[in-house]
């Protein structure tokens, strides 16, 4: 009896790539001895984790195929749309990214409000206009990603960068933390110089639309560029400059969430022609890490196929496309994971079974 083994793996969740921007194109290399798996099953130590790959035996057997060559194109290009970017993370936390779409789209009926107050170990508080601040304004695209679990999404913003409020007040001697406040009172420290550092930006207008709310407070969300979604806090109110006897830690991605990947095609028409071109495409993204490679696997993950993706940045999402073609009919799976800039391989792969008629 005929058997193959499949393996099980997490997939990164709903992300949309916008459609007509263009890929930058490079050579894609089978990978070396030194990168391909010794065997099919495989670990990774991440930390205090230890990650093993496990298969499972399924009826039927599949084609497989080492070193599989092709074209690879990558951009960091793509957002996704307002009504789907607050409802695709979990709702494990209580920052901006875990509201649930009906409500952003109660909160857009309202109207604009952009003030904000500052207090804490300051000399005077005060209250602060963003729409006044026109000559600060700054637009970038950013990716957000959660520390667990893994969807994750990415947006082009218009905000005033946090320095700029920050460098309005006096600060007294020892200011080491800061916390921004939403209306709901959620809240999270974090070290003053890692703000600035970051370029923290509090945000008015995403993807092009205005931020309004109905809540009592501003419209104005922090967006933390390369943190994880945690600190992305909505409507905030309130922005405390505080004395610590320590600056806080900042949490990062969990080990297991580590370089998310997703494969896009659509599962539900993976049908191909021999000899014909076939294009996969997908998204990559680590929070805090460049993505270097992004991989494939048409044999299990004995043999890696590495597609580079040189002068990637770690604040945005990397597109990605492999073509390829296959000259047997068959019934095929293709693996993909990420690797980044620091040597961490995604823990979670991402596979797509199709079939070449």
């Amino acid at each position: 009896m005929n058997t193959s083994r499949k393996i099980l793996s997490g997939v990164a969740g709903t992300v949309l790539i916008a459609s007509g921007v263009g890929f930058a194109a490079t050579s894609v290399q089978p990978a070396t001895a030194a990168n391909a798996s010794a065997s099919a099953d495989a670990v990774h130590e991440i930390g205090d984790y230890r990650i093993e790959s496990r298969w499972a035996e399924e009826g039927g057997a599949l084609s497989r195929l080492a070193n599989v060559q092709g074209s690879f194109s990558f951009n960091q290009q793509g957002v996704t749309p307002n009504d789907e970017l607050f409802n695709v993370f979990g709702t494990a936390i209580l920052s901006m990214c875990s509201k649930p779409a009906l409500d952003i789209e109660a909160e857009q009926v309202g109207e604009a409000n952009y003030y904000v107050n500052v207090g804490g170990s300051i000399e005077k508080s005060f209250t602060v206009n963003l729409a006044e601040m026109d000559a600060d304004e700054k637009e970038t695209l950013m990716g957000c990603s959660c520390a667990t679990g893994s969807p994750f999404g990415q947006a082009r913003v218009v905000g005033v960068e946090l320095s700029k409020v920050v460098g309005m007040a006096d600060l007294e001697e020892g200011v080491n933390t800061l916390t921004a406040y939403g209306s709901d009172g959620y809240g999270e420290p974090l070290p003053l110089q890692y703000v600035l550092d970051k370029h923290a930006l509090l945000v008015y207008r995403v993807n092009g639309e205005e931020l309004k709310s109905t809540a009592e407070g501003s419209s104005v969300q922090l967006w933390m560029p390369e943190t994880v979604a945690r600190y992305f806090t909505r409507n905030i109110t309130q922005i405390e400059l505080t004395c610590e006897e320590e600056a806080p830690e900042v949490g990062s991605v969990d080990p297991m969430y580590r370089n998310k990947i997703e494969i896009k095609n659509d599962a539900s028409s993976c049908e191909f022609e021999k000899g014909k071109e076939i294009t996969f495409e997908g998204v990559a993204d680590d929070c805090g890490s460049a993505i270097e490679a992004v991989e494939f696997s048409f044999d299990g993950g004995q043999t890696w196929t590495v597609g580079d993706t040189e002068g990637v940045t770690a604040d945005k999402w990397v597109n990605w496309q492999f073509t390829t073609t296959f000259a047997d009919a068959g019934d095929y799976e293709m693996i993909a994971r990420a690797r980044t800039a620091d040597g961490v391989v995604s823990p979670l792969v991402s596979s797509l079974s199709f079939s070449v008629v």
